[in-house]
């Protein structure tokens, strides 16, 4: 996807709500998309532009995973693509972006709540699935998983 590098940009913490809403959190209120930690400063927001618009979202919360006490460690949280570009990259940029953002700075492990469906996606992006499915009420099964950085 050479061809939408330099497409995704910091955003503020904001401005990833509209997709987080509808993506991920369709028929609930604004409310259920202001997450704890989302205007902490060492929470990072990327967003992907088309046209100026965004179309894709993540958020990096330095956060380890349950159980582990790696303090190098971040989260993936809220990665979302309008349905209007779906299958055209901008995920996988936002993606690539992410991991690029936690090398930098110095983290040593990415690891996200993926949802089952999506798995694939993350596997293609080097993350491994850990553990059993879990299932997150009125959302759906999820998979743990992880990428060394």
């Amino acid at each position: 996807m050479a061809e939408l590098q330099g497409i995704v940009h910091r955003i503020g913490h904001e401005e990833t709500w509209p997709l987080r809403l509808e993506v991920l959190r369709p028929h609930h209120p604004l409310e259920s998309v202001k997450w704890d930690g989302d205007e902490l400063v060492t929470t990072v927001h990327l967003g992907a532009l088309k046209d100026g618009v965004i179309v894709g979202i993540a958020s990096l919360f330095s956060e380890a995973r349950k159980g582990t006490p790696d303090p190098r460690a971040w989260r993936l949280r809220g990665m979302a693509t309008s349905p209007s570009v779906r299958g055209q990259g901008y995920g996988a940029e936002v993606l690539e972006a992410s991991i690029a953002w936690v090398a930098q700075a110095g983290g040593t492990t990415l690891w996200c709540n993926a949802r089952k469906e999506d798995a694939g996606f993350y596997q293609a992006h080097g993350f491994e699935i850990l553990g059993d499915p879990f299932t997150i009420p009125e959302i759906g099964p999820h998979w743990v998983m992880e990428r060394k950085i």
